[in-house]
């Protein structure tokens, strides 16, 4: 039965062990800006180190290095209580208590101190807080030294204070949401002391037997593991300016890929001996079967029941998620029209039984060509005989064919070798052309094609002139939801700041500029007169704090330090060099550039993008309202 007992809590300690660090893992990489996050960061350590020193001293032998696997373990027990202060000094800075918070920061650090010194007396081999050496067995501990009560005092204080910061964040709290995640952290926060303090140090009675003591500490196990995981989740929505929904997802998403297959390995070993004795294969070859299972299965299993699990998360919005989680497979992207275009082009080369031919294709204020069938040299030769220039006016003045109906002959634009037929959208707006080196003496004789060659052209046609279209209008929809991304992810912040500001953040919000309806005009007139003049000298902009943050780096010049933090925020909308040039965000950026930081005037930039000087200023209103929504993040990072 002890043996037993031996193997569920080494099994146990190993679960521990990965849930932990995983979540560690999880919380340092997500929120590690976060003071509270921080602390809870540390307490993970500890169980981690203590969890992983039970599991190596579990297989230790020689009485030297269980003596120092126990006396390492101390950095995880010692560093605890301190955790547990620095925890309650971060749910104080949430609280209404922000002066209480900032007088005791310094005891943070004497709490840390505290820890060290206890660790460096255990560790250095001093009897003042544990002594005698460690003993071999399942529940084997040092004895307490004089200095241990002490410990135990600043660790019970560590967790009162904790709990007391906690019960006071609660009754602060505004939103609903906000008091639950409190009251989660209140259920759940003593998981890291109950999986680190040396209860056993204290000494248990002679009565009691080691399978009850092992049977406790099982259940302590399962205890931790479940609390840690609600611990952690109570504490990821600190300080994110991310939607409930999507932490709720990457926090289960961790979860799977995490603990769950980490959990699922480790039991898999523990049962391999058993099956060693069933089957009588060699421990090693089923191993060898059990790891390729293993690495099949599971990521077979996880994305089974990742869809399940989204669909908790996003109960309220799942029409709307399964819409976008199936829009990439429907999409008809341009790798999709090019392909598209090319095989089209092969069918009406070959029923032409010609070799060449390609497709033009608009692109921003010229023309490209977007699929080519045989001979490049032919097509640059093209190109050269016969400028586009000359050429599309003459493409653009035919009539569009009707849906359906066969293109005459006259409906072919001869040039250069090639015959060239326009493609127009179901409105009638020119698209482009499909062009074939097709004799043009050839084509205009009425019978050179036959109404089966005819009909196969104009199914083909018809094929790219609804494909460019759809790109066209899919362009269109991605555009404009690229431009309102700044303004979803601005109200996605004002929603988590709402839930979970307190009354000192609220009432603080009031004076901040960046939150005032003026907000975008103080830019434009900062803009406007970038390089000098009385709107950028005396500019209220001088007051963000990213501009305050930045004037000794400019000599002490309040107006160099703007100019810099203005020049960072357009410079933040310059978009990713593999988006297309055409599309709104370059025309914004390009907009701001030419206009504010090369000091064009707004002809010059309006004939340069190619627009009338009443779409200049509609599109550079726009430009400006993202220049402030940029300001407008960067003074959040900065008040962070």
């Amino acid at each position: 039965m002890i043996a037993i007992l031996e193997q569920l809590n080494l099994l146990l300690s190993a679960v521990v062990l990965i849930v932990t660090f995983s979540l560690l893992a999880y919380i340092a990489m997500q929120n590690w800006r976060n003071d509270i996050a921080r602390a809870l960061v540390i307490l993970l350590a500890g169980v981690v180190i203590v969890y992983g020193g039970d599991l190596l001293l579990a297989r230790a032998t020689r009485a030297a290095t269980m003596d120092f696997l126990g006396r390492a373990q101390w950095l995880g027990i010692a560093m605890v209580p301190a955790a547990y202060i620095h925890l309650a000094n971060g749910l104080f800075a949430i609280s209404e208590s922000q002066a209480l918070a900032l007088r005791s920061r310094r005891l943070v650090y004497l709490a840390y101190l505290g820890s060290l010194i206890f660790f460096l007396l255990v560790a250095l081999g001093t009897d003042l807080v544990v002594q005698g050496g460690l003993p071999s067995g399942p529940i084997a501990q040092f004895r307490p030294g004089p200095l241990f009560w002490s410990y135990a005092l600043f660790f019970v204080i560590g967790a009162v204070v904790a709990f007391v910061a906690i019960v006071q964040s609660q009754r602060s709290a505004l939103t609903a949401n906000q008091r639950r995640r409190l009251m989660y952290l209140g259920a759940s926060f003593a998981a890291p002391g109950i999986g680190v303090f040396p209860f056993l140090v204290v000494g248990m009675p002679a009565a009691v037997p080691i399978s009850v003591v092992l049977f406790l500490q099982a259940i302590a196990s399962v205890i931790v593991t479940v609390m840690i995981t609600i611990m952690t989740y109570s504490i990821a929505f600190q300080g994110v300016l991310l939607p409930d929904r999507l932490i709720k997802q990457d926090f289960l998403r961790w979860w799977l890929y995490g603990p769950f297959i980490g959990i699922s390995i480790v039991l898999f070993i523990q049962v391999v001996p058993l099956f060693e004795r069933m089957l009588g294969f060699p421990q090693n070859t089923l191993l060898t079967f059990g790891v390729m299972l293993m690495t099949v299965l599971m990521p077979l299993f996880v994305s089974r029941v990742k869809p399940y699990l989204d669909t908790l998360v996003y109960m309220q919005d799942q029409d709307e998620i399964d819409y976008l989680r199936k829009l990439p497979r429907s999409t008809f992207t341009r790798a999709d029209l090019r392909a598209l275009l090319e095989n089209s082009l092969v069918a009406i080369c070959g029923a032409l039984r010609v070799e060449t031919g390609f497709v033009l294709v608009p692109d921003a204020n010229e023309y490209s060509i977007r699929a080519v069938c045989g001979s490049r040299r032919e097509v640059k030769r093209f190109l050269g005989d016969c400028p586009l220039p000359d050429l599309l006016p003459q493409l653009q003045q035919l009539p569009p064919r009707g849906r359906g109906l066969l293109p005459p002959t006259d409906a072919f634009v001869a040039c250069g070798g090639f015959c060239l037929l326009p493609l127009h959208s179901p409105d009638g707006l020119f698209l482009g052309a499909v062009a074939v080196a097709y004799q043009p003496e050839t084509l205009q004789s009425e019978n050179s094609l036959t109404t089966e060659t005819r009909q196969l052209i104009s199914v083909l046609t018809h094929q790219m002139e609804l494909a460019l279209s759809t790109v066209q209008m899919q362009q269109r929809i991605f555009d404009a939801l690229r431009g309102l991304a700044p303004e979803m992810e601005s109200l996605q912040h004002v929603v988590s700041q709402l839930e979970q500001g307190t009354a000192p953040d609220l009432a603080a919000t009031d004076g901040e500029m960046v939150l005032s309806p003026d907000f975008p005009q103080l830019v434009k007139d900062a803009l406007t007169q970038f390089w000098g003049g009385p709107k950028l000298a005396d500019s209220p902009l001088m007051g963000l704090r990213t501009v305050k943050r930045v004037v000794q780096d400019q000599g002490g010049s309040p107006t160099r330090a703007l100019q810099v933090v203005l020049r960072q925020a357009i410079s933040n909308l310059r978009p990713d060099e593999q988006l297309a040039p055409s599309g709104q965000e370059w025309l914004l950026y390009n907009l701001l550039e030419g206009r504010f930081l090369q000091r064009k005037t707004v002809r010059d930039v309006a004939n340069r993008l190619a627009m009338s000087e009443s779409d200049f200023y509609r599109k550079q209103r726009i430009a400006i309202e993202e220049v402030a929504r940029q300001l407008a993040l960067m003074e959040e990072d900065a008040r962070s």
